[in-house]
Formats: structure tokens, sequence, C-alpha cells
């Protein structure tokens, strides 16, 4: 911690407690002893956080100094104390630039360069103010005249003194005169000694506006003066003078074009101000507010602004910037109150027809919506809804820095996928609630607040239709809250490097959500009239991710491609609100735009996602079914096009790739139900390693079984998928998976009887009994030392506590217990030992069959039911039997569907027993 920081917190420790009556502040003495410094070590640090603004100085003898947050929550006790000090209260003051609009905004870092040219030791630096007419040069450079006696750096009755050269540019001897001085009988007219500027603001500020109209003899002059301190008066030729001048210039003209090199050289600081329409949209509606605001003061009236009057205001690029729009203003409020001269309200309503006729002429603008309702402003109330800025945003820097800390301990590999993606949406939930409610709700009726609540509604509304996201009720209000935060803190630029990465990460791991995220960006970007922080992608690819935690990032990708101006977009708008995901992604294509036109745009959106699962075209006529030419060295899985595009052919290839099936499944299925034709491109490229899992209760529990197996094998370059038990029994080696992927193992809960693949079953991976196959074949595809990793994963993740923890929602230790007291009912029953291997499959069914029981998802469909009902009807009694005591604890009936795959498991291990 440097002297500095330490003598911050000391000061704000010290001013905690401290009473004003009886002890003014606190004294560079009382921190030297406390810190052991010497005292004018103290007294320069004290001074330096004073002109920073973090401290307030009490200019008494001794002078006594007070921290700036303390001071502000006690202001009334401590300027009343000032006046009994004697103390002027201009010592109290806030910093003057906190009322330019767009200080902590826009303006932020043209601030603190004039703060710089203010505070520079020992006489500050000059500096040059560039920008268009009307930006607020002027006001700009009065400010660094109070910011200088703010912070003390010039007295308090220091002189500002304003030249504006253009009055003179077209006589340089008597801009010279006026500048420097003159002695009598310097030129004809001077008949006596006359001051210039240059003595006038001896001690204070000489602002030259327009100074691009000072002639280069004047500029020379000027320079040496800028370089020595000293100048002579018009008709001088001896003596020198001498005078200490602080200098703001301003010009609306190229520096580089209008000024000498020696003259430009000698002003170290160069800061442009932007125009009206530069500006972000909060800070325009805050200038007219304020304008308007100052209208409503002198006439003594309320002031009700129209929408349409308020959209004409923000979007109008007026040629006068800010000076032109307060002549605007002015402007529609005597028009208005022409109006209502001889009425007795006391509203003064600004219409269109109120502004001046060349700004109610350009229909685009008048037409266009901002979003806005009108604005009410009152001529004597305090009105603080269109604040923006926040006194302590350090909880949300909390919540936000942990969740950048996770995305660095996951990109270092140090969290395994699942897990990340577990704890990202928790920490996002932590920073929403901090957001929404650790802040000030004053803003929630304000304008601005409202303008991005109808925005992020109608955005949403868009992506609900386009992409089937389903959101909550409370989605606007979270999304619009975090929008307006954004916009009010700048310093989220500090993250800027780190979301690079998290960007990245998001757009590997939650792609779908991610193209969505950019577009709902983009379109709040065009209809605010704002430019988002990336963070807001950020923000936005974990929100979607939130409301549908369903996991799309394994799914096969499909466009759909139509000639016509929305004939795609339609089609998989329906599609994905039906399916209630986003499956398809559209291109329009009207009949002037070329197929190169098209493929170029599908080719940019292919290169930014994960299509090693294949790609499904669904076009709508011969002509585009060629495109796959264009696609092959893109695409790295399979691509598949499909022709005649109809919704229902779209609804029939989303249902299928929602399911999981394999892509040479889904097209050839899929054009039996449909009239239409496809093409399969096979991929020429090498076929990924996976390992398949798989359940004969369905697809459910494999997923779970593939899940946990991805937390053994984290970044290992194998695929681990979940696949259909029927189909592997059913196609063998000929299912259309082993054409895709290099299957080296199948793990499942019973063999499919693929004899050409190894087969695991769950128990072994769970009893140790398979750690020698799996290990021969791990060892073709990942190293001998990742593999023992690999292992000890599968130790921790694979015991039965945890697979049943991982794969139902009951409790482990409670199931497995009941679930021991049925199967040795059982053995009992049916007068046989079943072996270990045999005890574990039950345990996992019987708890995932009940966890289906009890959320009403029970399977229903077993092969020849009937024919099992009449032949092991022994069998059927006997596990219900057994199950009693789980059928009343949980108060489910288990179906023979059910009872059938427990007869199957019972069967494939135990051969000869009579069941």
């Amino acid at each position: 911690m440097t002297n500095k920081e330490k003598v911050f917190n000391l000061v704000k420790e010290l001013s905690q407690d401290i009473n004003i009556k009886e002890k003014k502040g606190i004294t560079a003495q009382e921190i030297a002893q406390k810190l052991n410094l010497k005292r004018n070590v103290a007294s320069h640090l004290l001074n330096e956080l004073y002109k920073e603004g973090k401290v307030i100085k009490i200019n008494t003898r001794p002078v006594y100094f007070l921290d700036k947050e303390v001071y502000e929550k006690r202001a009334k006790e401590f300027k009343e104390v000032s006046k009994d000090l004697g103390v002027p209260v201009k010592n109290f003051t806030e910093d003057p630039f906190t009322k330019l609009i767009g200080y902590n905004g826009s303006l932020k870092e043209q601030v603190k360069l004039c703060k710089s040219a203010a505070s520079y030791p020992p006489n500050g630096l000059p500096i040059l103010l560039i920008g268009n007419t009307g930006v607020g040069k002027s006001y700009i450079a009065q400010l660094i005249y109070e910011y200088a006696k703010y912070i003390g750096v010039i007295e308090e009755n220091a002189p500002y003194v304003i030249f504006n050269c253009a009055e003179y540019a077209n006589n340089p001897e008597l801009l010279s005169a006026n500048l420097f001085g003159y002695v009598k009988g310097a030129f004809t007219g001077a008949d006596k000694d006359k001051p210039g500027l240059l003595e006038e603001a001896d001690g204070g500020y000489l602002f030259l506006d327009e100074v691009h109209r000072l002639p280069p003899e004047g500029q020379e002059k000027l320079f040496l003066f800028m370089d020595k301190g000293i100048f002579r008066r018009l008709g001088e030729t001896n003596n020198w003078r001498t005078a200490k001048v602080r200098f703001v210039f301003a010009t609306t003209e190229d520096p580089e074009k209008t000024f000498t090199k020696t003259f430009l050289r000698r002003i170290p600081l160069v800061v442009h101000i932007p125009s009206f329409d530069e500006r972000p949209l909060h800070e325009r509606l805050q200038l007219i507010y304020n304008f308007y605001r100052n209208e409503a003061r002198n006439l003594g009236m309320d002031i009700l602004i129209s929408k349409q009057v308020l959209n004409v205001l923000l979007k109008t690029k007026v040629s006068g910037n800010i000076g032109k729009l307060i002549n605007v203003i002015k402007y529609s409020c005597a028009q208005a109150y022409s109006h209502i001269i001889k009425s007795k309200t006391n509203i003064l309503r600004i219409h269109l027809y109120d502004l001046p006729k060349e700004m109610q002429t350009d229909l685009d603008i008048v037409k266009s919506n901002f979003h806005f309702n009108g604005m009410l402003i009152s001529h004597n109330k305090k009105d603080e809804g269109l604040s923006w800025e926040k006194d302590d945003n350090r909880e949300i820097y909390s919540a936000l820095n942990k969740m950048f800390e996770l995305f660095k301990e996951y990109q270092n590999n140090g969290i395994a996928s699942e897990e990340f993606k577990k704890n990202v949406l928790v920490y996002l939930n932590e920073l929403t609630d901090t957001i929404i409610f650790k802040n000030d709700s004053s803003y929630i009726d304000s304008i601005v607040f409202n303008a991005i609540k109808n925005v992020v509604e109608n955005v949403l509304n868009i992506m609900q239709n386009m992409y089937g996201i389903k959101y909550y009720g409370n989605s606007v209000l979270v999304l619009s809250h975090f929008i307006n935060y954004l916009l009010s803190d700048v310093t989220y630029e500090k993250y800027s490097e780190s979301i690079e990465s998290a960007l990245e990460i998001l757009k590997n791991i939650f792609p779908k959500e991610f193209i969505i995220a950019n577009k709902m960006a983009d379109l709040i970007e065009v209809n605010l009239d704002i430019k988002l922080n990336k963070i807001a992608v950020a923000y936005f690819t974990l929100y979607l991710r939130s409301l549908n935690k369903t996991d799309t990032a394994n799914l096969i990708n499909s466009i759909i491609i139509a000639h016509g101006y929305s004939t795609a977009s339609s089609i998989a708008s329906v599609a994905n609100r039906l399916l209630g995901q986003f499956v398809f992604e559209a291109f329009d294509m009207p009949i002037e735009m070329s197929t190169q036109e098209v493929m170029a745009r599908v080719q940019d959106y292919l290169k930014n996602i994960d299509t090693s699962r294949g790609v499904i075209i669904l076009v709508d006529m011969g002509s585009l079914e060629e495109i796959y030419k264009s696609l092959t060295d893109i695409v790295e899985g399979d691509i598949a096009i499909i022709n005649n595009i109809t919704t229902q052919l779209a609804l029939d290839v989303g249902n299928r790739i929602l399911q999981n099936q394999p892509l040479e499944q889904i097209v050839t299925e899929a054009i039996q139900r449909n009239s239409s034709r496809y093409k399969f491109i096979k991929s020429q490229k090498n076929r990924e390693n996976a390992i398949l899992t798989t359940c004969v209760t369905g697809i459910g529990t494999a997923v779970k079984i593939r899940d946990l197996l991805y937390r053994c094998l984290k970044s290992e370059k194998v695929e681990v998928i979940a696949y259909d038990f029927n189909r592997l029994r059913g196609n063998g080696i000929r299912d259309e998976i082993f054409k895709t992927y290099n299957v080296k193992l199948i793990i499942g809960t019973a063999d499919p009887g693929v004899k050409e693949i190894p087969y695991l079953s769950l128990e072994d991976l769970i009893t140790g009994d398979g750690e020698v196959l799996l290990k021969q074949v791990l060892e073709e595809v990942i190293d001998n030392e990742v593999i023992e990793k690999v292992n000890q994963a599968i130790v921790k993740h694979f015991s039965l506590q945890n697979v049943l923890h991982y794969l139902t929602f009951l409790n482990p230790t409670k199931i497995i217990d009941q679930v021991e007291k049925a199967i040795s009912d059982l053995e009992v029953y049916l007068g046989v030992k079943f072996p270990n291997s045999l005890k574990i499959s039950l345990y996992i069914h019987v708890s995932c069959m009940i966890e289906r029981l009890i959320t009403k998802d029970p399977i229903n469909c077993y092969e020849n039911i009937e024919e099992f009902e009449k032949c092991h009807r022994h069998f059927i009694e006997g596990v219900k039997s057994s199950l009693g005591v789980i059928e009343e604890t949980y108060k489910v009936d288990v179906p023979v569907s059910e009872i059938g795959f427990i007869y199957d498991i019972i069967r494939s291990k135990v051969k000869d027993v009579a069941i």
C-alpha cells in the first residue's frame, strides 16, 4: 500500500466519529505522527487527495481535512459550523465538473484532461478545446476556471477573461493591441497607455475563443509569452513585462491546418468535444430535460412535452448543437405560450407544430418511434427522475469479479464444464439480485428506464417469435435494470480484457444462446440509439441459458434458406416457437439476391458455430441443392440438404433433432413423410473418437450417465454421446452413429449386443471390475498419465451413492436401504441369490424407476406386454410384493411395463432360474 493510500484510509477512519463542534477536522501533523511520516510529506499527500476530490480542505490555521463521503453525509452540520469558523462555504462546494452532463459518461476522458490542465504544477497547462459550434466549449472553459479555484491553485477572486479572436480577425494589429496592450502613440488613435488582456488575466485564466482566427504573427507573440512568461505592449521596445496567465483555447477547425507548428507544440493538451448527436441517448435526454426545466422555472409553469417533440429533438442533427438546441427549446416554449396566453392553464404543452418549420419536415424522424411517452417537467419540484449516477457499486463489482474469476478458472482447466455451467448461473443470479435489489429504485418510473423497458419487451417478443425463447414475466424488468445500470456506469470498461475471453468461452459452451444474445444487443442498440458494452452480450447469453437449461450445444445445427423477403424467417419462426427452442436459423433470399451473396452469409454463420455433428439445410427449390459445394471445407461433419421446405417438414426435422437422432436417419425418415428429395454428403474429415452411453429404459438415464462421465473425461479428446438402446440393439454396427464416430466403447445398464464394440456395464464401472477394459480402450486415444487421472476421477464420481445422487433427486442413503430390502425380499421370493453386479444394476434401475413414478413419467411401453403378463404372472406378483413398502412410502403404483424391464435385467444376469 502506498503512503498516499495509507493517508487516505486514515483520514476516512478518523473522519467517521469526529465531533465537528469540538474538532474541525484532521491536521497534517496528526497524520504524520500516526503514520510516522514527515509533516511536509503528509501535507503534500493530503493536498494531492484534495486536488483529486477525495478529501475536503478547510482553510483555517492550522488547515484541516475531512473525508469527502463523511462530509457529504453530514453536510448541513459542517456548513453550519463553517459559518461560525468564518470559513467560506465555498470550501465545501461540489466539484464544478459534476454540473456537466456526461462528466462521468461520454465526457469522462475530456473531464480528466481538463482537470489535469488545471491541477498540473506550478501554473497548469494550456489546453485546446476542439468541437463544432455550440457543443459547449465556452461552458467547459468556465468549468476549468471554477475547478482551478475549487482545488485552490488560483485565488478565489482570480480573473477570468474571455476574448473572441474572430472579432479582430481582419485587423491583426488591433488584435495584438487587445491581447498585449499598447503604449501611447503606438498607432493612430492610441492617445494613452492601455493594458492588454494578458495583464487583466494575471493570476487567473484567459479564454481565447475561435483561436484559429489568430494570425501567425499573433501566435508567435503568444508562444513567446507561453514559453517565458514575458511580453511587451504594442509600441514598447525596451522593458519586458511579466504575468502569470493560464490559457484555455477553443476552435472549430483542424488545428494542424490552422496553427503554426511552433504554437501547437506549446499546447500539450488537446480535447475533442463530441457533437450533440454523438452523445449517448440518456445524456441527450438529460440536456433536453434541463433546458426545458430552466424554461419551466422562468415561466413558473409545468411543461408537458409530447413524445413526437421528444423524438424529433433526440434524433435531429441540430447544426448548432447544444447552443442551437437551447434556442429551439426557447422557441417552442414561446410558440406554445402564445397559444395559451389568454387561458388560465398552468401547464405549457409543447407540440410538434411549436417547433421551427425546418424540424417538422423530416417525416422519417417524425414517424419513427423512440419508445417514449412524453415528458412532464415540474417548475417547482426537484426532479431526479433522470439521475444516472450511482454512489456505490462495490457489491456489483464483487459479483462481477467472482464471475470473471470463474471464467478464468475454467479457461485454465481448473473446473469441469458441468460445474462451470452450474456455478456461472449461480453467479448470474447473484449479480442480478444485487443490481435489482441493492440500489435505489427511484428511477424505475423515469423516462429513460421506461424507454429501455419498452425496447426490451419488444426485443424479447421478437426473440420469442424468431427462436421460440420463452421468457418469464419479470424478464423485461431484469434486463431493463441491467441495461440501465450498464449505461449509468462507464467503469464497466475496466472489464474489457476479461470480457473478450469470457465471450469466447460462452460462444463455445452456449452457442445458440450466444447467437441470440448478439441479435438482442444489436436490436437494443438500434432502438435506443446507444452503444452497449460487450458485457451485455455475456449477460444476455447467461440469462437466456437460465431460462432454458436444456443443453442444446450438442444438437445438430439446421438452417432454412428460401427465396423471398421473409419466407425462410416465417417458417423458422413458427417451427422454433412450436418446438420451444432455437433449432433453425433463417436466411431469406430476395429475388434480386444472388446465390453467392446468400451463401456468403451462410458461410459466415457456420464459421462461428460448432458443426462437428453436421448441418441440415432445408431449401425451397432445386436451384439451391448444389450449395453444399461451397460448404464442405467449412462444415466439420456431414451435410444434408432437403428441398421443398414446408412448415410441416421443418417441424418434423426439428423434432428429430431434439430427440438426438443421427443426421442421416433424420433426413431419410423425414422425407418419407413429406414430398421432398435430399442429398447427403458424407464428411471426408477424420471421425472423432467416441464413447456411447445407453440405457434399456430410454434416453433420459443415458444422458445423465453421459453427463457424469463427462466430469471424469473433462477436456480429453473423446466425445461422450447418449444413444438410444433400441436403435443399437436393432441396427447393430450398421447404425448411423458408427459411420459418424469412431466408437471405442458402449457403457450402459444393459448390453445392446453390438458385438464389434466393447461393452462395459454401469455396475462394473461402479465396482471397479471394468477398470482393465476401460484402460485398454483409453490407451488408444490418450496418454497413460492422463488415464490414471481419469481412473481416479471415475473412482470418485462413480460410487453407487454418487451415481444415484446424480441420476435421481432422491436421497441416496435412504433409497439404497429401501431398495436393498426390496431386492432381499425378491431373492427370498424367487429362491435365488443375486450376484453383486445384478444388485447394483437393480439399485440403479429401481431408484430411477421410483423417480419416474413420482414425477408421473413412467415407461408405459414394453415389447409384447400382454404375453409377458400371461407367462410371468408369478414374477410380477413377487416384484409387486417386494416393492410394496416403496409403493406405500412414495404413494406410487409400479406398472407391468416397468416390471418387464426389471425382468430383463435379472434374466440378463441369471440364466438358470425359473422366473
